[in-house]
């Protein structure tokens, strides 16, 4: 089927997509292996070296219920100020259905927080996940007292998450703390636009890292390449990077995207150079990795 076909489908047809939970796959065939081309994204695909612990803590609100914080285990011991990653949830995905994730994230050393929240495009869970944890990070009661770099924050999401990223960095007083974000197939602004998830890139001002994949939905109806490249020009006065993972589809871009999501953090509220390498100048990883395309990156 021709792309156009499914891009001009009406409203009444794409909805129900950009409904279904971001990373359930649209196909019946067995998951596969995640593939990974490039040294260093198989590096960072690969468990960090810190083993993990998480952390509930319920509220009373029936859109967070609760929050889930998952740390390195060696930061109840350590005299360190850790990184923090807020995540932003995809449609249907509380952070309860995506521990893996977080888990992966806190191996290499992040203190990582997500709710509950099922419906997350405004980013207000994310606002409010952030100012909880720098809370716990000035309680005497809490492990994360004092654990916590509140100058070293970084924000991400897939699909309706996505675009929460962008309203969490430019929509709430606290956006003014992330200091690296990540989106993952966002919708694009039409698509968007029929559920008036609204959002604006030219206001994003973190280094910011692009990712969809090519996979028939997210090509064709979710994420299509003039999203990201629209997205990634609008970026114009930050570092930025996108790219697209070949064969990939919307469903399965969240946990096939997590090493270079790993490296953007470890690059920038890290300072790993290493890292760095996947992103920096034209010799970066991302660029010449045959299983992604698409790939461009500015001010890096």
């Amino acid at each position: 089927m021709k792309p156009w076909i499914i891009r001009t489908w009406p409203a009444v047809f794409l909805l129900p997509l950009l409904l279904v939970p971001s990373c359930e796959r649209v196909d019946t065939e067995p998951e596969p292996e995640a593939v990974y081309t490039g040294e260093l994204e198989e590096k960072y695909a690969a468990e960090g070296p810190y083993a993990v612990e998480m952390s509930r803590h319920p509220v009373d609100d029936e859109t967070i219920k609760r929050y889930q914080v998952w740390y390195p285990l060696e930061m109840e011991k350590s005299s360190e100020r850790w990184p923090l990653v807020v995540m932003a949830n995809g449609t249907d995905m509380p952070a309860s259905s995506y521990k893996d994730v977080f888990r992966h994230l806190a191996s290499w050393g992040f203190i990582v927080v997500g709710t509950e929240d099922k419906y997350a495009w405004s980013g207000k869970t994310c606002s409010q996940s952030l100012d909880f944890v720098l809370g716990l990070n000035e309680d005497p009661e809490s492990i994360f007292y004092g654990k916590v770099d509140p100058d070293a924050v970084g924000i991400a999401g897939h699909s309706q998450g996505g675009v929460a990223v962008f309203n969490a960095l430019t929509g709430y007083d606290n956006g003014s703390r992330y200091k690296a974000a990540v989106s993952a197939s966002c919708p694009g602004k039409v698509q968007a636009g029929l559920l008036s998830w609204t959002y604006d890139v030219s206001k994003v001002r973190v280094p910011l890292l692009l990712t969809a994949g090519t996979g028939l939905i997210d090509a064709t109806v979710i994420c299509p390449l003039e999203t990201v490249q629209a997205n990634f020009d609008s970026a114009r006065s930050v570092p930025v990077a996108m790219g697209r993972k070949t064969g990939i589809d919307h469903g399965d871009m969240l946990r096939e995207g997590e090493a270079y999501l790993a490296a953007w953090f470890l690059f920038w509220l890290r300072g790993d150079t290493l890292a760095a390498n996947c992103f920096l100048g034209e010799t970066a990883e991302i660029l010449h990795n045959d299983r992604w395309q698409d790939t461009a990156s500015r001010n890096l």
